[in-house]
């Protein structure tokens, strides 16, 4: 049975792409920085197949919380990760922008060293629109980056760190940059 890491567990996304996956022949084990409140933000706790599914409570900023992820990654064996986490909110981005580069860019990037060793099968990684700036049309992937907010920046400097791992070690990255997420 193949085990699917999902970071970010307890996200808007997040968490409806956990209940999906409670529906197919995997194995979920999921992290988020916090723990959700009431469970009615979590659709996936009302999962029948929910003993699939294990949680773990990491904060990618603290770097004993990322060695405990590594160490789960190891001893579970897991071969497919899915990266929903990301410090998010675009306006408030501006009132401490370190805590947007903190978490979206220098941790992620420690993440992505430390997972190259380890030789995962496939890293999917949920960036954002936001990469191209004001856009009042459909964008390419191949459309130049023109973030205008510590949020965007943020997540074009990841995907940027992600390409370069790719091109360099053939890092097993695929990209998303999906509109926003609004519903199941």
């Amino acid at each position: 049975m193949n085990k699917i890491l999902v970071i970010g567990s307890n996200s808007f996304a997040g968490s409806d792409f956990v209940d999906f996956l409670l529906t197919k022949k995997v194995k979920v084990f999921g992290v988020s920085r916090k723990e959700e409140a009431h469970k009615e933000y979590l659709r996936y706790k009302e999962n029948k197949n929910l003993k699939k599914f294990k949680f773990y409570k990491i904060n990618l900023n603290l770097k004993k919380d990322l060695n405990k992820l590594i160490q789960i990654i190891k001893k579970e064996n897991i071969q497919y990760i899915v990266n929903f986490a990301a410090q998010g909110m675009v306006a408030e981005s501006w009132i401490n922008p370190e805590d947007w580069y903190l978490t979206n860019v220098v941790s992620h990037s420690i993440l992505i060293k430390k997972l190259l060793k380890l030789k995962i099968k496939k890293y999917l990684n949920f960036s954002t629109p936001e990469v191209y700036g004001h856009t009042p049309s459909l964008k390419k992937e191949s459309n130049i980056f023109t973030p205008t907010t510590p949020y965007a920046i943020s997540r074009s400097t990841q995907d940027f760190n992600l390409l370069a791992y790719f091109k360099t070690y053939n890092f097993p990255v695929i990209f998303t940059r999906a509109a926003n997420v609004y519903g199941p």
